[in-house]
């Protein structure tokens, strides 16, 4: 293997344990609030930063994929706002956490997919493929 992929490895896998790391660093972040409603406060802060992720990385890979490609996924990112939404409301109830959660693993989802394209090994059917 010569020293460029080793390189992108690397960076590859620390990039996914620091990214499941501040996933879970997070989270638990609001396990440390006593009160319902600073709790709360604290998830409505993750979702905010956490739907600003998933929509910049989002961007990125729309740029990086062919117009057929593109239209692929946005209409798959239309189907799991959906499935989203479904998963984590109750009873006319936003569950926080599970957004939140969702959210995480949608962007997580995507953005390998943008490390794949950046690399030059993009697969389509992937980038298009309900990931959930």
């Amino acid at each position: 293997m010569n020293m460029l992929k080793i390189t992108s490895l690397a960076l590859l896998a620390s990039g996914l344990f620091f990214s499941a790391v501040s996933s879970a660093t997070a989270a638990s972040s609001c396990d440390q609030y006593t009160t319902s409603y600073d709790r709360t406060f604290c998830f409505c802060k993750l979702i905010v930063e956490s739907d600003k992720e998933l929509n910049d990385v989002y961007k990125a890979l729309r740029k990086q994929i062919d117009k057929e490609t593109a239209e692929g996924l946005k209409m798959t990112q239309r189907q799991w706002i959906k499935y989203r939404n479904n998963q984590c409301e109750n009873n006319g109830t936003i569950q926080l956490q599970c957004n939140y959660e969702v959210n995480k693993n949608r962007t997580d989802y995507l953005r390998e997919r943008l490390r794949e394209c950046k690399s030059g090994v993009c697969q389509n059917s992937l980038v298009v493929k309900p990931s959930w």
